[in-house]
């Protein structure tokens, strides 16, 4: 398995694949592992629904928390069943906006998207740029 601070994908690849794979405008990109949560893209839409920059760097801070502590508890689980080869994501709302998180090769993907957004052509985007 790839180590979690393998340099991750290329943000311009990364945003062009993605934004072709999505029906509706991304408003959060981010690749993550155990030490990192890199930003990709925040679009001017998440931006503006803010009431500030400290909300939103406040809402940012809390996702890459979250996504590092369920990092940290798929790499407990990481020695009784394999992972390199297998995707796994979930799916849940935030602020009205559907959060995607996919999780594969010892490395994530966060996308925060429009609720009508299809999860199947964004997981497959993800997968390929974590190199799945």
């Amino acid at each position: 398995m790839k180590s979690a601070n393998w340099p991750g994908p290329n943000r311009d690849v990364a945003m062009g694949t993605l934004r072709e794979a999505a029906d509706e405008p991304l408003d959060l990109v981010a690749v993550y592992g155990a030490t990192s949560f890199d930003l990709f893209h925040v679009s001017d839409a998440l931006s503006e629904s803010c009431n500030d920059r400290a909300s939103l760097v406040e809402i940012i801070t809390e996702l890459a928390e979250e996504m590092r502590e369920e990092f940290v508890r798929h790499g407990l689980f990481s020695g009784l069943r394999p992972t390199q080869k297998r995707v796994e994501y979930k799916s849940s709302m935030l602020n009205g906006r559907k959060l995607l998180q996919v999780y594969c090769g010892g490395r994530g993907m966060v996308l925060l998207v429009h609720p009508d957004q299809r999860e199947e052509p964004l997981v497959r985007a993800a997968m390929e740029l974590l190199g799945v």
